[in-house]
C-alpha cells in the first residue's frame, strides 16, 4: 500500500488549553501552514522518530545477532589503536 492509498483517520483532542492552541496556531502561521497541516507534520515527525527505548532495543538486538559484547568492541578498538600507534613509533 503506498502513501496515496494509506487509510487515514480523524483525531479529536479534548481539553486543549487555550494557550497551547494559540502557540500551535502561531507556529503554523509562521510556517504558512494551516493548523491541521502543521499538526500533521508534528505528529508524523513524532511517530517516525524512534524513542530512546526503541533505539536501545535495536542496539541490543544487533548486539545479540552479532554475538559481540562491549568488551569485544573495546578490544577491537584497542587493537586498531595500538597498530596505528606502532606505525608512528
Amino acid at each position: 500500500m503506498n502513501e496515496a492509498e494509506e487509510i487515514t483517520t480523524n483525531l479529536t483532542i479534548r481539553a486543549l488549553p487555550a494557550r497551547v492552541r494559540v502557540t500551535l496556531t502561531a507556529r503554523a502561521k509562521a510556517r504558512r501552514q494551516s493548523l491541521n497541516a502543521y499538526l500533521l507534520d508534528v505528529l508524523s515527525r513524532e511517530a517516525t522518530t524512534p524513542t530512546m527505548d526503541e533505539v536501545l532495543a535495536d542496539i541490543d538486538s544487533a548486539r545479540v545477532s552479532t554475538g559481540l559484547t562491549t568488551d569485544d568492541a573495546v578490544a577491537a578498538v584497542r587493537t586498531v589503536r595500538d597498530t596505528e600507534e606502532a606505525r608512528w613509533d
